[in-house]
């Protein structure tokens, strides 16, 4: 019996030590707010899978990918941001891959943004090329409040 008692709490230990390494955070890469994405300088975007989206910002290219899939993150006809309170503070209409930055869908709940990176050209149009579906500019700022 006492073989039994030490199989399951072994059991329960593994488990929790696995789900636990699970877990672990990743790290966070948040832009400087100069190269963070101008939410109204957004001249086309593409979703390439149901948690990447890569926009074309003026001369700038960047990938944005959400933490879960967000298969309707172009409902209604554009991309909506929401930028994270501290980057809204020093300097409005930018995501830099802060927390709390989303992408907000009309009638479904939003995705958090996990990161926001630089690309450059080439890579934008790769991205593109293989895209679910495509836009121009974003409406009317892309930001939401």
């Amino acid at each position: 019996m006492n073989v039994r008692y030490l199989l399951a709490a072994s059991l329960i230990v593994t488990c929790a030590t696995v789900q636990a390494q699970d877990a672990r955070p990743q790290a966070r890469h948040e832009l400087p707010v100069n190269d963070c994405m101008r939410t109204d300088r957004i001249s086309n975007w593409a979703m390439v899978d149901d948690r990447t989206v890569v926009v074309a910002n003026g001369p700038n290219f960047f990938k944005i990918t959400t933490d879960v899939d967000c298969p309707r993150m172009d409902l209604g006809g554009g991309i909506r941001f929401r930028g994270a309170e501290n980057i809204k503070a020093v300097a409005p209409m930018r995501i830099c891959g802060s927390i709390n930055e989303q992408i907000v869908r009309r009638d479904d709940p939003p995705c958090q943004i996990t990161s926001v990176e630089k690309i450059d050209k080439a890579t934008y149009k790769k991205l593109e090329k293989n895209a679910k579906r495509k836009g121009s500019g974003a409406e009317p700022n892309g930001m939401v409040r």
